[in-house]
């Protein structure tokens, strides 16, 4: 059975909402490791650049070749931990309940093409949306402005209850994707798309819909009715046995 949707969310509580998920560990990217780590690598650098006075030509290699090596050590180390990445910008909008005219098939096209393209933000992204859109269109999940990718996927796995880790999963990947400094992988995408697809083509358990809470098919009131009745005839038994016997 599909429960009734929740009232719409005010932005300001889906704001703060999504910067509490936002507090997780797993979006962490305090710099405090990495400064000290590439602290140390420019101090232990720049003591071998003040052992070489620059006076001959072999020297002056060197200290352009340990310079050199510094920066791809710190744009290596960067890169591996999601403090720069290419395509720090989504192309596309993250709020699920944007550009409604869209259906989910459409949207499943759309991040096809874009993990196809090597964006695998954007397709994490639409294929999110794809999956709410299709939910929505089966009348399987209300949409509220505001509602985020974990509240999405909650409601979605009372309909597919044996996917709610999936969803889940997906639902982390929409948010790196969307709001963290690390990109979302291309598995990640994929992954995300797969289920999407899935589910567009599957039936959703109802199986509290088509089994509801049996009633008792005894009337309101019947049941001290007849214990009345029975007792009124137990009674008149009673009293005519009396009369019988005279």
């Amino acid at each position: 059975m599909i429960s009734a949707a929740p009232p719409p969310q005010d932005p300001d509580e889906a704001r703060s909402r999504i910067l509490e998920e936002l507090s997780k560990p797993e979006y962490d990217d305090s710099p405090g490791f990495i400064q000290w780590l590439l602290g140390s690598i420019e101090r232990w650098m720049m003591s071998l650049l003040d052992g070489i006075d620059g006076s001959s030509t072999a020297q002056a290699g060197i200290a352009v070749l340990l310079v050199l090596v510094l920066v791809a050590v710190m744009l290596l180390v960067l890169r591996r931990t999601g403090l720069i990445r290419r395509g720090h910008t989504l192309s596309v909008q993250s709020q699920l309940d944007a550009e409604p005219v869209i259906s989910g098939e459409q949207l499943r096209s759309a991040a096809r093409d874009a993990i196809q393209a090597g964006r695998t933000d954007d397709g994490t992204v639409l294929a999110l949306r794809a999956l709410v859109r299709d939910l929505e269109e089966r009348t399987l999940l209300d949409v509220a402005a505001g509602m985020t990718a974990h509240e999405a996927a909650s409601r979605a796995a009372v309909s597919f209850p044996e996917l709610r880790g999936r969803l889940q999963r997906g639902a982390d990947a929409f948010d790196t994707a969307a709001y963290s400094h690390r990109p979302a992988s291309a598995k990640q995408a994929e992954d995300l798309l797969r289920l999407a697809e899935y589910i567009s083509e599957s039936a959703p358990d109802l199986s509290d819909a088509e089994h509801p809470a049996e009633e008792d098919p005894t009337p309101a009131g019947r049941g001290p009715q007849h214990g009345n009745e029975n007792g009124t005839q137990h009674s008149a038994q009673r009293g005519a046995v009396p009369g019988a016997g005279a």
